[in-house]
């Protein structure tokens, strides 16, 4: 949609920066979950790419403030207005009755997420979002838009999954078990149909699958159909990651909300199901492959 290819951690990057004031790079990295070190490196190359604008700080002059440059922001900003649309197509025949009840479920799921993890990113893009928007929506509507953009980009910035793969003591990456969960949801699949589903290079997708089968998690087989290339599936092993993190998300998830009693659950449930079955719905083909407005094959469900 934009015309640049950036690897997610630079993307991480500028979504950090995307709508606050610019920050030093200490408190990117911070914020990141990443040494001064990287952080100063990927500055530096998203600098020259000209994403990134330096200035002094003036309260110290001996630090830089970065910020994003005003053509990449315009870009993002293009970019926010985009995407969020997704999240609007589901509820385009809900009441504003209805977007409310569904708006207060997603505010309080990224309140409770926030306060488990009080060190993660506090990303300003939902409020960004507020501002183009304007008066384009109705409150109902731009309450409920607020707390999606906010679970959206709170999760891709807090490294979440790190956390409970940290817990689970797993040899694997963030993006690695990404990689593994979508075998597992619509595999057997070839590198190509792995590099489709996740919208990466098939290089990458090939260094990420050899990984994985070099730690257990994934089984090579030959194609049936094409002897000359091999599919992978997640082995026993890997099964048992996926199902764990999951188990630890649920059990998890199910401490934050253990105070709610039956009433909000039944009041909140039919929507929630309802919401997500719609969006799925939407976005996903029976292939299990996420497609743009345009039918493009973009990253695996």
């Amino acid at each position: 949609m934009t015309g640049i290819d950036l690897p997610p951690s630079d993307l991480r990057f500028l979504e950090l920066l995307h709508g606050r004031e610019p920050a030093a790079t200490g408190v990117v990295a911070r914020e990141l979950g990443i040494d001064i070190t990287q952080a100063s490196r990927q500055a530096s190359a998203l600098h020259k790419a000209g994403h990134l604008a330096r200035s002094t700080d003036p309260q110290d002059r001996r630090r830089t403030l970065l910020s994003l440059s005003p053509e990449t922001a315009a870009l993002m900003d293009a970019w926010l207005v985009a995407w969020s649309q997704d999240y609007l197509a589901a509820i385009a025949t809900w009441s504003p009755e209805q977007i409310e009840v569904l708006g207060s479920w997603f505010a309080l799921v990224l309140h409770r997420f926030s306060e488990a993890l009080p060190d993660s990113p506090r990303p300003a893009v939902a409020d960004r979002w507020v501002e183009l928007a304007g008066e384009d929506y109705d409150p109902a509507t731009r309450f409920f838009l607020h707390a999606m953009i906010g679970i959206v980009t709170w999760v891709a910035l807090s490294g979440g999954f790190k956390v409970l793969l940290d817990i689970k003591a797993a040899t694997v990456s963030e993006t690695g078990f990404l990689t593994l969960q979508v075998i597992s949801q619509t595999g057997p699949l070839s590198i190509a149909e792995v590099a489709a589903r996740l919208a990466i290079d098939p290089s990458q997708a090939s260094k990420r699958v050899a990984d994985l089968v070099k730690a257990g998690h994934l089984d090579r087989a030959v194609d049936e159909f094409d002897k000359r290339s091999t599919r992978v599936r997640v082995s026993r092993r890997g099964r048992q990651l996926v199902d764990g993190i999951f188990e630890l998300q649920m059990s998890t998830f199910g401490v934050l909300t253990t105070d709610l009693g039956r009433a909000e659950r039944e009041l909140w449930t039919p929507y929630i199901a309802a919401y997500v079955d719609t969006l799925l719905h939407h976005r996903v083909g029976t292939d299990g492959l996420i497609r743009s407005p345009a039918t493009q094959e973009l990253s695996a469900r």
